[in-house]
């Protein structure tokens, strides 16, 4: 049951915006199969999707194994350059403005025989994993945590084939039935638009490499920006020909509502109230052996300026007056991973298991993990604090029991 999850899981990841052009790309390298062909077709898939397990395999096994930080893509400026500047690049091309194409090379020729291509199509696949690699990272990073506690190297690697099984299995059935594709309706004002509306989301993407690479303090605001623009445009400024009147209005009731979305969300990012929330103090090394030697428990908050769900946590869970009580009796300390190359985090994060940001991590009073309050990715303020009261860590929690009045 545990791994049909994990295949579960492996298939939504092509939900992700990094996986979407990967399907425009699998077109291209099985548009030349015929329709008859079945199994040519099918075992070029398998070869394909076997890189993608490869590559995703790999990546767990060797982080499993090593205790390497899964976010250490994104402390290099020239890999988060490169990415932020190709997938812009491939959202431009699916705006219209010019065509993408394959080199010749990694598209396989209708008469190539099949034994020829197949190391090409393994290729490929590696590099579908190169490129979603990033964009999984919370579905990678929850993995990870849940594998690290095992101590089983084996149970993590089948774990991994299993959930790049999923997320490649979309993959097998287009590839194999790609040439079943010539026999569709022509396409029309919907698929040009779809198209239009997978490149907003990749130039959103790519805008977000961008942001982090060069440190910019608004990766915040990425998402409700581009819901607020990326609904105005693909609701009302594109016009695509001969489009239906029903189509028209189904695509304004989308951006209407992205758009409408993107504007609360940023009306919740202003108002949230600010002030009243937790208090922090920065990591320095001794901190940890001073808090277990004042006996004081210790809440420690890995976070980086990149990460969006780590400004999440701040604005709305770490905010709320209620959660900065329940950890008033705490030593708050923040841990800034956004530089881990130039910081002194790395044995601590090694010594924690900590593989990627936002994670949280509780202490108690003799410096011992509180195992249940181990925290990978967002968590809103009632399941936190519901999650202190059924833990260890309730011991520590304030007394807010007491009658209100003065």
């Amino acid at each position: 049951m545990e791994y049909f999850a994990y295949f579960l899981l492996g298939l939504s990841l092509n939900l992700t915006p990094c996986v979407y052009p990967m399907i425009t790309i699998t077109l291209s390298l099985f548009k030349g199969s015929s329709p008859e062909d079945h199994r040519k077709s099918f075992i070029k898939a398998l070869v394909y999707v076997g890189g993608i397990t490869v590559m995703f395999t790999s990546i767990g096994l060797g982080a499993a194994l090593t205790g390497e930080f899964f976010g250490s893509l994104l402390q290099n400026f020239w890999v988060l350059l490169l990415m932020g500047v190709f997938i812009i690049g491939l959202s431009l091309s699916m705006f219209g403005l010019y065509t993408f194409r394959l080199p010749s090379r990694l598209i396989p020729q209708r008469k190539t025989p099949v034994g020829k291509s197949l190391f090409e199509f393994f290729v490929s696949g590696l590099l579908v994993g190169v490129i979603a690699a990033p964009c999984v990272g919370p579905v990678i990073l929850s993995l990870l945590t849940a594998v690290s506690h095992t101590g089983d190297a084996l149970y993590g690697a089948v774990a991994f084939m299993i959930l790049a099984l999923g997320m490649g299995s979309p993959y097998l059935v287009l590839g194999t039935f790609s040439g079943l594709l010539k026999k569709l309706p022509r396409s029309g004002a919907w698929l040009i638009w779809f198209e239009r509306l997978l490149a907003v989301i990749l130039f959103s993407f790519g805008v977000f490499y961008l942001i982090i690479a060069f440190r910019l303090p608004v990766v915040q605001w990425l998402v409700p920006t581009a819901l607020l623009a990326g609904g105005i445009y693909l609701g009302w400024l594109e016009h695509t020909a001969h489009e239906f009147r029903q189509f028209r209005i189904f695509k304004r009731a989308i951006g209407t509502v992205a758009a409408g979305a993107g504007l609360l969300m940023i009306a919740g990012m202003v108002l949230t109230h600010s002030g009243q929330g937790v208090e922090w103090e920065k990591y320095r090394a001794g901190i940890l052996d001073e808090a277990r030697e004042s006996a004081r428990p210790v809440i420690l908050d890995f976070y980086a300026d990149w990460c969006i769900p780590c400004h999440d946590l701040e604005k709305y869970t770490f905010s709320d007056p209620r959660v900065a009580e329940a950890l008033s009796g705490f030593r708050r300390i923040k841990a800034d991973a956004t530089y881990l190359e130039k910081s002194d985090l790395k044995e601590l994060i090694r010594d924690l298991k900590v593989f990627g940001v936002p994670t949280i991590v509780m202490l108690d009073d003799r410096g011992m993990e509180i195992d249940e309050m181990r925290i990978s990715g967002y968590i809103g303020p009632d399941e936190f604090l519901e999650m202190m009261r059924l833990s260890d860590a309730a011991r520590f929690l304030p007394d807010l029991t007491g009658d209100d009045n003065p």
